[in-house]
């Protein structure tokens, strides 16, 4: 099955652009308050070690995507029974994603359209560019990942007026337990559904250095978030932080500072849907090259509109509302992501450092 190719620097952007998909209207690590920006950085502190796993296993396997890396580690039975787990797992979140996104749509800005016409027109887009392949799909991330680059520095200088720094203080205001908890939200919710990137790994070119492409996309990832956090906690305080479902946005409103600059709230909600988009994007990617790995289909395209379905499906059925869905993701969604984030990876490399140190001792004898 061919792979298409693309650079690490778009791959970093495919990274960074995932990531933003969770934080640009959301936020990160709200639970904390004031101190949601500390909880972000703890969070990503927790995530580089596993960020090392990943792209170690990308070194280890280079021009194989994790379905590959699966069969060749566990064998062709328990390989295809963990890919199987891991196209759930990404149908799952591309499900949870496409809620998430059409909610907001709904509730900010077309409240008497139907949330399943939203969901088909953003799936057609998806199912468009996954046809279109991996090469296009970073070319779009690439120049999506500028104009947020351009977007949010804008909307921070235009809110300088709004901002009230002692809305940051006291600094360490939780407890280490809460602070810890709101970290690992953070960390779970975003951070380690980089995971799906092991799923298109077999598209970076074996040149590039899987190090590189983890370490800028973070990088860039998590200095945009910090940013976007702290100007909405320092815009809005931690009352009405912790009272909103969409913090940046109701910023957007906040900080209009002229009839020159009205609606600002536009570009920070059509961010968040381009975010979002990648988002599903890359999930369905993984989705659709999994199901051709486990049933030995030589086109992955095949399996787009299937799957695509089944995320719409999905997404109508799994929440009745925006509170259970936030509440799922609070409250279970870490638990539940734990395997998929954490476990199988660490068993996984673990496995492949063996297998390699034997190999190299056969290699000497």
């Amino acid at each position: 099955m061919h792979e298409e190719s693309i650079t690490y620097s778009q791959a970093s952007c495919i990274m960074a652009m995932f990531l933003f998909g969770s934080t640009l209207i959301f936020g990160g690590g709200i639970e904390a308050n004031r101190d949601s920006w500390l909880a972000l950085i703890i969070a990503i502190i927790m995530f580089i070690p596993i960020s090392l796993i990943y792209a170690r296993l990308v070194k280890l396997f280079p021009g194989k995507n994790l379905f590959g890396i699966l069969e060749e580690l566990f064998g062709k039975i328990f390989g295809k029974i963990l890919g199987g787990v891991f196209v759930w797992y990404a149908i799952y979140l591309a499900a949870s994603i496409l809620r998430n996104t059409t909610d907001f749509i709904q509730i900010a800005a077309m409240p008497e359209t139907p949330q399943i016409a939203v969901a088909i027109l953003l799936l057609a887009v998806i199912a468009y560019m996954v046809k279109c392949g991996m090469e296009t799909f970073g070319k779009w991330s690439l120049v999506t990942f500028i104009m947020i680059c351009i977007v949010v520095p804008f909307t921070v200088f235009i809110s300088i007026r709004s901002i009230k720094w002692s809305n940051l203080l006291p600094i360490f205001d939780n407890k280490l337990g809460s602070m810890l908890k709101a970290s690992y939200r953070q960390f779970s919710l975003s951070f380690g559904e980089t995971v799906m990137f092991l799923g298109v790994a077999g598209s970076l070119g074996k040149k590039d250095s899987p190090y590189k492409s983890y370490f800028y996309g973070i990088l860039c990832a998590s200095v945009i978030s910090i940013i976007v956090i702290t100007r909405d906690i320092a815009v809005l305080g931690p009352a009405m932080i912790e009272s909103v479902c969409y913090p940046a946005f109701v910023t957007g409103r906040i900080i209009n500072p002229s009839e020159s600059f009205a609606r600002i709230e536009s570009l920070i909600g059509i961010n968040y849907v381009i975010a979002s988009i990648t988002k599903m994007t890359l999930c369905v990617f993984v989705a659709v090259k999994g199901m051709a790995s486990l049933f030995n289909i030589d086109d992955y395209k095949k399996n787009v509109m299937p799957i695509c379905l089944l995320c719409l499906m999905l997404s109508i059925i799994s929440y009745d509302s925006v509170v259970d869905l936030s509440e799922s993701a609070r409250n279970y969604y870490p638990i539940y992501a734990m395997p998929f984030q954490i476990f199988i990876p660490l068993v996984m490399w673990i496995t492949a450092e063996i297998k390699k140190s034997r190999r190299n001792a056969c290699g000497k004898i």
